[in-house]
């Protein structure tokens, strides 16, 4: 009986051992409670143009530059600090699109509770990993008038909800965006987007370097280190494709590979290149059928690739490698049978 549990014991751990997944870890001994704030809903609880000079000075308090950022830049209503700035305010509140996009608002984030415990487990990730990386202190929700979707400074998060209500909404089917950016106007790529915002600001930078597999390189540190932040979210959201776009990239990637090869893009400088594969756009030029952005997917599987053969690479460490050759060489994409 002993010698049955020890087996059983002993295939647990085998099995645990090789379970491949390199981002498989335990952040739950990870200390980090941020705070979350509502500027959406303290400013549209005012009944009067009064009522907001106590709600606007309550704000200023909580949310310090980025509320001043929100109502200058977004809200284009100026400073926080002018005289009238509660008449300014009484306007966006009162006007019956705002009111309207309000009210979307309520309805799909009456509850954040699941948004939150995302949050807060990706930068559980970002810790376990970046020990010595920033997280956010704060997370600010608003309605942004369609402004801004996620931005960062180097201690708080802004987040416009506005544009996370659905390609559906009734109001986000008649603003002025490109169908393609309509269609991920959805809560399902909030946390890419948070991801994706504070990196960019606080952790990898916005240096991609001169060269086609410079920028490769860059997305695809930046797309790894957003898989190891959000473990469990599907493979297709961390490079922010509908599953039918990711599952036409990887079916692609060989071919993709090949053209880019024959291209002799590889080392090349060429912006208008560059440009066409990796800047949003609704499918990337030249490949047919493709999605936009497929360098930077294909950037991804290459940082993914290196990874995979080599075990003792760290997060920290693939940040750190300056190498781009090593890199490239590890990647050697098979072509499907």
């Amino acid at each position: 009986m002993k010698d049955a549990i020890r087996a059983i014991i002993l295939m647990t751990f085998v099995l645990a051992s090789c379970s491949g997944d390199k981002l498989d870890v335990d952040v739950s001994s990870i200390n980090y409670q941020p705070d979350f704030y509502r500027f959406d809903q303290r400013l549209f609880e005012a009944k009067s143009p009064n009522d907001l000079v106590e709600i606007n000075k309550g704000l200023i308090k909580d949310g310090g530059e980025l509320y001043e950022f929100y109502v200058y830049d977004a809200l284009r209503s100026g400073s926080v600090y002018a005289d009238s700035i509660n008449q300014y305010l009484w306007y966006f509140v009162k006007d019956s699109m705002m009111q309207m996009l309000y009210t979307d608002i309520q309805n799909e984030f009456s509850d954040i509770e699941d948004l939150e415990d995302v949050f807060v487990d990706m930068f559980k990730h970002q810790k376990h990993y970046l020990p010595d990386e920033n997280l956010p202190a704060a997370f600010y929700m608003y309605n942004s008038a369609f402004s801004y979707g996620v931005i960062s400074t180097d201690s708080v998060m802004g987040i416009g909800l506005d544009m996370y209500l659905g390609p559906e909404n009734r109001i986000v089917k008649e603003v002025r965006f490109p169908l393609y950016m309509k269609d991920k106007m959805h809560r399902d790529y909030l946390p890419v987007d948070v991801a994706h915002s504070w990196l960019i600001t606080n952790v990898i930078g916005e240096d991609r370097g001169e060269t086609f597999l410079s920028s490769m390189i860059y997305f695809g540190k930046l797309r790894y280190v957003m898989e190891a932040m959000l473990p469990d979210l599907p493979k297709h959201r961390i490079i922010r494709y509908t599953q039918e776009e990711f599952d036409f990239a990887m079916a692609s990637e060989y071919q993709i590979w090949q053209y880019i090869i024959d291209m002799n893009w590889i080392y090349s400088i060429d912006m208008k290149v560059k440009l066409r594969y990796f800047e949003e756009a609704p499918e990337t030029v030249g490949i047919e059928g493709s999605p936009g952005r497929i360098g930077q997917f294909m950037g991804w599987q290459m940082v993914r690739t290196y990874m995979e053969e080599n075990e003792d690479v760290t997060v920290l460490d693939l940040l750190n490698n300056t190498t781009e050759t090593e890199i490239l060489k590890a990647y050697k994409p098979q072509e499907n049978e």
